[in-house]
This record gives C-alpha cells, structure tokens and sequence, in this order.
C-alpha cells in the first residue's frame, strides 16, 4: 500500500464542474485507484476489453463507470461513449500510452487522445503520477508501501493543426509535469502501439 498520502500537487486546478479530459501517464494498475481517491469529481474511464470477459469483474468495473474498449480495432463505441460523457459535462480519465509504461519512463502518447479533445471541445487536464509502479509492480497482486506522487497541471484546450499535434502538445504538457529522467526517452521510441487501431481506424472513416 502507499505509505500514507499520496505526495499531491495541483488539487485546486481541477475545474468544479463541466466536461474535462483527464489525461495521464500509466505506470501501474494502481493508478486509477489513486485517482478515484484523490480527484474530487465522479469519473469515467475506458479499459481493455478482455478484462470484461470476467462477469463479476465486468459487473465491478461498469459499476464504477469504467467501460470497455477493443484496443485491436476501431471501436467506434467506446469513442462514442467517451463523447456522451464530455457532452453530458462529465469527467473522462485517460491514459493515452495506451497501457503501462515498461518501468516508469512515460511512452509517446497515441493520437486518439487529441482526436477525442479535438473532437470533443473538452478542457484537457494534465496529470502525472510515479510512485505507484512500486506499490503494485508488474505481476503482482499485493500492494507494497511505496511514496506515490501526482501532479495536476492547468486545464488547457490542445493546439495544432490535427489530431496528431494536439496530441504531441498533450504529451509535452503531461511530460513537464514528471521528473527529468521519467519523461519519454529522446530515441523517439514508439511502443508498440496496442491501441492505435481504435482511433486510427475512426479517423480514416470520416
């Protein structure tokens, strides 16, 4: 478990109310849970969609409005349902590598983070968490004491052209927040892109 309060930065820029896009790096399945601890409005977030196959743990995550996307192809609902929320003045959590970062440098970002702000009109959130990769590591399943620490950063509207700029100026913003050595590497590493798919395929749709 996390050795008391999380090390918090930026609380007080969470907007109060109205549609925000919640983006994060990823280092752990421990994220979420700190989020939903510490983010003082009701979320939703998306989830890869094998963990729905389960029907009690698809009944525990629909419960707390977490619902699935087919990161293996372009699936058009989970957008969708991303977009009621924003519309409906709700909060969406994402993480735009896509998955958990290998150790606890952030990977780039998949454009599908700035087609859904684009798309949406949304107010952006940066967030930044660390700490947590050693709380639940990688194949574990008890949590360990380990210091968590989470930056917000002001609400901003993604600059650019198209998708794939507004979502390097998200990355840049969600990078700043992080220390130096965590921020993505300067090789311009790709991943492997698991979740590519599901936006790339809606944006050549239309």
């Amino acid at each position: 478990m996390a050795s008391g309060k999380p090390d918090l930065q930026g609380l007080e820029l969470i907007p109060e109310s109205g549609p925000l896009l919640l983006c994060s790096n990823h280092v752990s399945n421990y994220d979420p849970l700190v989020l939903g601890a510490t983010v003082p409005r009701l979320m939703h977030a998306m989830a890869k969609a094998e963990l729905f196959r389960n029907p009690l743990l698809a009944w525990y995550l629909r419960a707390c409005n977490v619902f699935p996307i087919r990161r293996e192809e372009a699936d058009a609902a989970a957008l969708r349902t991303a977009l009621n929320v924003l519309k409906g003045g709700g909060v969406v959590v994402l993480f735009p590598e896509g998955h958990r970062s290998h150790g606890a440098r952030m990977r780039p970002f998949s454009r599908g983070a700035g087609y859904l702000a684009r798309r949406s009109g949304a107010p952006v959130l940066p967030c930044a968490i660390w700490g947590t990769e050693r709380v639940l590591p990688r194949g574990k399943l008890r949590p360990r004491r380990a210091e968590v620490h989470l930056r917000f950063g002001p609400p901003f509207f993604p600059v650019g052209a198209d998708s794939e700029a507004a979502t390097r100026d998200l990355e840049r913003r969600v990078a700043a927040l992080l220390p130096p050595g965590l921020r993505p590497s300067a090789d311009g590493d790709q991943g492997d892109g698991e979740n590519q798919g599901a936006v790339d395929g809606d944006l050549a749709a239309r």
